[in-house]
């Protein structure tokens, strides 16, 4: 038995009937199958996110980025950008302030919308927004107005979702994607488990997540809650750029390529989306050479 499903998501999700009609119909199977097909014998197709850009260095791997960004920017210079706020960004981040500075991008007409942020920190100095303008907003003179943010200390932080959902559909979806992937496949903080069908929403943080997240603090934070875009914007996307870059994150890129997509691993949705691309550094790629 092989499985024949599309990967897609779907529009019969939560609607089972439906579903096993179009299957009966189709021969296709859901991606909600997905586990219990693997249960019961079947065969998942080995894939590979559509494009896999696999870089010597680190510096590569960023240039690489950096000029995916541009060559889109420049087919749709008022796109709508999301972009991470992650270590692994910030040189690409930096070729991009050097190439702006050069006259080599523009972007002026572009739009921005807010990927994650934590909540309930008693000091924000150091959150996710803070990164984006030390790193990004500030060394490209990004002004605020450009910028879509969670209003992280609203009281309906549903609501809040919602509207940032709104912005992006009046915006016709997210044109550029870039991601980081964490310690645990999370893509920003889609965490193990969640529901790939999710747009915005909050979410309680893996443990796995609360430990590593410290390293974007000087001193310890509490970390149990953050914001964030879901899966479904990712599906979305015009372009979505996972950069994965070092040699401590070999061991999840290797869990990445050999995993079938599946919502414990939430970078597998790679594999998914239609204009979703690789760029990887061999560090990373260490234990999966010889797949890419």
């Amino acid at each position: 038995m092989r499985c024949n499903c599309p990967y897609i998501v779907c529009p019969l999700h939560g609607d089972c009937v439906a579903c096993i009609e179009h299957n009966r119909l189709t021969g296709d199977m859901a991606h909600c199958m997905e586990k219990t097909a693997i249960e019961r014998g079947a065969i998942m197709p080995f894939r590979l996110p559509k494009k896999v850009y696999l870089e010597d260095t680190f510096e590569a791997m960023s240039q690489k980025s950096a000029e995916l960004i541009i060559e889109a920017l420049q087919a749709k210079p008022d796109a709508l950008i999301c972009l991470a706020a992650g270590n692994t960004a910030i040189r690409t981040y930096e070729i991009l302030a050097e190439r702006k500075a050069r006259g080599e991008v523009d972007f002026s007409e572009a739009s921005f919308v807010a990927l994650d942020e934590w909540l309930d920190l008693e000091d924000e100095s150091e959150n996710c927004d803070a990164f984006m303008r030390k790193y990004f907003y500030g060394p490209l003179g990004i002004p605020d107005r450009q910028v879509k943010r969670f209003d992280i200390h609203a009281s309906d932080l549903s609501q809040v979702c919602r509207n940032v959902d709104q912005f992006i559909f009046d915006h016709g979806g997210i044109d550029i994607m870039l991601l980081g992937m964490g310690m645990n496949g999370h893509l920003a903080l889609n965490e193990p488990g969640g529901d790939f069908s999710d747009y915005a929403k909050v979410v309680d943080l893996d443990p796995v997540t609360m430990s590593v997240g410290q390293k974007y603090f000087s001193h310890e934070a509490k970390l149990s809650r953050g914001i964030t875009l879901g899966v479904h914007h990712i599906f979305d996307a015009d372009l979505v750029i996972l950069q994965v870059g070092g040699a401590h994150k070999a061991e999840i890129t290797e869990k990445l390529i050999k995993t079938a997509p599946t919502e414990m691993l939430p970078a597998t949705v790679l594999k998914l989306i239609k204009n979703g691309v690789l760029v990887v550094d061999r560090d990373a790629a260490a234990n999966v050479l010889d797949l890419l």
